[in-house]
């Protein structure tokens, strides 16, 4: 957290020196801080679903890991070649036809999952999780590339780092959330006398409740970003900003 906020600080101070450029670098922080909050989101629930999926398809519905593996294999893929089309639509079309689907598609994905039960067809467990990453595919790109393309020049080492730092203690924290509420909600129901596979299943489809109630978040943040980085609202890196204040 201490690295977190060094980061923060070293991109805030520079704008606060940029005299006429204030109202530039207000918008650029908040389209950064925007892009920051949705990409934290969705590696919450990436990493979330990629822990609760293989303890339901090994523990629950006894798959080995290499069959497990070979079912989430294709979301993985399609997310991975999807990679340069959603960078071409972003430029023709700009990030809201991207980045408002997708983040609706993460919530549907996610509200699909907290249906799972011993007898859910795999085809479906298969179309979920390739939707969940589609449209983890549509919506990284066109944010990060906002969230970048907001800050000034001097400022893209802060930013990528800060990225960077929030997206690792997103994936923690992701971790750490869905993990506690499955071992809570199913020794909770242990204690009260169901058996170990309902209670387990049970608080799995909370979880999996949880991480759905949370992407909710990335609908709005992405109805408030702007479609696109306009070249003349981006701040240059001039000598101004290398000035100390007062001179």
């Amino acid at each position: 957290m201490l690295g977190v906020r060094r980061q923060w600080a070293a991109g805030r101070v520079r704008p606060r020196w940029r005299g006429g450029r204030r109202g530039g670098g207000a918008w650029a922080a908040g389209t950064y801080g925007l892009s920051l909050a949705l990409i934290s989101v969705g590696f919450l629930a990436m990493l979330g679903s990629m822990i609760l999926l293989p303890l339901y398809l090994q523990n629950m519905r006894g798959l080995s890991p290499l069959e497990t593996g070979l079912l989430v294999m294709p979301g993985g893929l399609a997310m991975g070649v999807l990679g340069p089309t959603v960078g071409k639509l972003f430029d023709r079309f700009g990030s809201r036809p991207l980045v408002l689907p997708g983040s609706i598609g993460m919530v549907l994905s996610l509200g699909g999952f907290t249906q799972v039960s011993m007898t859910m067809p795999y085809w479906q467990v298969l179309g979920l999780h390739t939707l969940l990453m589609v449209s983890l595919a549509a919506t990284f790109t066109p944010v990060f590339t906002l969230g970048m393309g907001a800050l000034p020049p001097h400022l893209y080492s802060h930013g990528s780092s800060m990225l960077g730092t929030l997206q690792q203690v997103a994936a923690a924290f992701g971790t750490a959330l869905v993990v506690t509420v499955m071992s809570a909600r199913s020794g909770q129901l242990v204690a009260d006398g169901v058996a170990a596979a309902p209670a387990a299943l049970s608080g799995m489809r909370l979880a999996f409740g949880v991480a759905a109630g949370l992407t909710v978040v990335t609908i709005l943040v992405a109805a408030k970003l702007p479609p696109r980085i306009a070249a003349t609202e981006a701040p240059e890196h001039d000598s101004a900003a290398e000035q100390p204040i007062g001179s």
